[in-house]
């Protein structure tokens, strides 16, 4: 192909223009006194900087939300493949002008050339490309979004769904699936809710069906959370081979103040039972409460001297959850039509029945499997853990295959790799249920503390790929700007925590042994903390194994 040079060009470099190009497109037109043709091949770098301006006076809260949305970071995919065009282009047109006639043996030079040069230029766009990528598989994954928010989301598979109770539909009052406030927001309900709220239903129903298309189908963050306090179940499940499912070993209910940005922390021991119910489905667990009822005694053994026989209890429904409280969330998974509108049943019933504990009202929920916390924390390069008491331990696999967990720390600073972290986590030889909860947060904290901008950045596409199918939530998307400006204000040296562990939280026991919460004093301190009063009396406070 005959090529065009201006005057002069011999003397110049033809691979210098095209790798000035390459690197501002323009620069190797400029570098071959070609303005105005300089010029053309920089314009679309102008206009790109111009369409940036009103974003370097965006919050950052607003600016998070603007860059997860689906639709931007489908527009930053499609205007990065034009950009790696466009450079490409820039540095061939570039070459072509200064470039002299090419000789028979320098072909094979060329071509070599140019495929270490478009190799220069397509590796940060295809690295760009794939972050991107793994960005909208991660929110499209985990978070509701505008444009599917009934959409329907797998399950964190759980092997077994033996557990599973039939979903009741036990309610006192007439329920119609389809109006949004017939499994929550019971303040809308006339003859439950306040006056002003049943008569405002209306205005916000209609002002819902009449959003315009592409708007967020969602009630205001302020409107949906309270103009003072949001809170959020966070739960751990712990599933596996030779497990029967997924249970939520760890149960953290977070609470922030927006206005004042002081937050608490409120844990649950697992097993916990006798759980009270909230009324609608007070009576689902009967059934399990009379197998798991001992039988009374025979005949021959309860006799009185006289020969009378003794009068057998009778059967009284305790409208309580009879099992462990980690087991709610196996039990009630499949509750589709008590929740028809939840992104999970199971989640949403244990959401209702801790706040009903409570007497706190629970935003939103976001569930973990911990096989995903494993891979999590392989995908950052482990972690490091300040141990006091040395522990060996073995636990069965995350997965079906995999090899069991083993992990053995000595006191001191201990690095763990993804399953000794887990068997860390599940230990309980030799240890209480109440101190394997100290560690499963030690973890958490251990794996925030790695989780740094260089390190999250390195590790992205790994994290996407332990997190992807492993979380659940019914956060929306459009909510999370609002969740980073009212988290902002927090303090991690300002946090509360409480955890319903100590005797004075729970106590009677069932006949298995089985602690059983006193809801009275549960909900007393939840509301003392709430009014920033604390009373270290009535808390068991336990040096925690993760400080060293």
């Amino acid at each position: 192909m005959a090529t065009t040079t201006v005057p002069g060009s011999a003397a110049r470099r033809p691979w210098l223009a095209a790798v000035l190009s390459a690197i501002v497109p323009g620069a190797g037109q400029l570098y071959a006194r070609r303005y105005w043709r300089a010029l053309a091949w920089f314009f679309p770098a102008v206009v790109a900087l111009v369409a940036l301006v009103p974003v370097s006076s965006m919050r950052t809260a607003d600016l998070v939300g603007t860059a997860l949305s689906p639709e931007v970071l489908w527009s930053v995919f499609a205007v990065n493949i034009a950009a790696a065009v466009w450079r490409l282009a820039a540095a061939a047109d570039a070459f072509l002008l200064v470039r002299a006639e090419p000789t028979p043996n320098g072909e094979v030079a060329l071509a070599v050339g140019w495929v270490l040069l478009a190799m220069a230029v397509l590796v940060p766009h295809v690295a760009v490309g794939r972050y991107t990528l793994d960005t909208v598989t991660l929110v499209e994954a985990v978070f509701v979004t505008d444009e599917a928010p009934d959409q329907v989301r797998p399950l964190i598979p759980i092997g077994t769904d033996a557990d599973i109770v039939p979903d009741p539909i036990v309610h006192t009052y007439d329920v119609d699936p389809s109006d949004p406030t017939s499994t929550r927001n019971l303040i809308f309900r006339e003859g439950f809710g306040d006056p002003d709220a049943v008569s405002a239903w209306g205005d916000i129903s209609e002002a819902r069906r009449e959003a315009p298309p592409g708007g967020a189908p969602f009630v205001g963050f302020s409107e949906r959370v309270g103009d003072g306090r949001f809170t959020i179940l966070f739960a751990g499940g712990d599933a596996g081979p030779g497990r029967g499912g997924l249970r939520t070993d760890s149960m953290i209910v977070a609470t922030i103040d927006t206005a004042t940005g002081k937050a608490a922390l409120f844990s649950f021991p697992r097993n916990m039972a006798q759980i009270p119910l909230p009324r609608r489905f007070a009576n689902a667990f009967v059934d399990l409460q009379r197998r798991l009822t001992p039988p009374p005694p025979p005949p021959a053994e309860s006799e009185e001297e006289g020969g009378e026989p003794v009068q057998q209890p009778v059967f009284v429904p305790c409208r309580c959850f009879p099992e462990q409280l980690n087991a709610i969330y196996p039990f009630t998974r499949k509750w589709t039509r008590t929740y028809p509108d939840e992104v999970d049943p199971g989640m949403a019933a244990l959401r209702d029945v801790l706040q009903h504990l409570m007497g706190l009202e629970i935003d939103y929920y976001a569930l973990i499997d911990m096989a995903a916390f494993v891979d999590l924390v392989d995908a950052i390069g482990g972690i490091d853990v300040y141990v006091k008491q040395p522990l060996e331990s073995e636990v069965s696999p995350p997965r079906e295959g995999d090899p069991w967990a083993y992990v053995k720390v000595e006191p001191g600073w201990n690095h763990l790799d993804g399953p000794e972290a887990l068997a860390y986590a599940r230990a309980r030889k030799g240890s209480s249920d109440y101190a394997r909860m100290e560690r499963q947060r030690c973890m958490v904290k251990a794996v925030a503390s790695k989780a740094d901008p260089v390190t999250v950045l390195r590790s992205f596409p790994a994290i996407v790929d332990a997190i992807e199918g492993s979380v659940v939530t019914d956060i929306p998307l459009t909510f999370v700007p609002d969740l980073i400006e009212a988290s902002a204000g927090l303090s991690l040296d300002d946090i509360e925590t409480v955890g319903f562990t100590h005797s004075y939280w729970q106590k009677e026991r069932d006949g298995r042994g089985h602690p059983i919460p006193n809801m009275s004093r549960m909900r007393w301190k939840v509301d003392r903390v709430l009014e920033g009063q604390t009373d270290p009396e009535a808390d068991a406070t336990v040096s925690t194994e993760c400080d060293a």
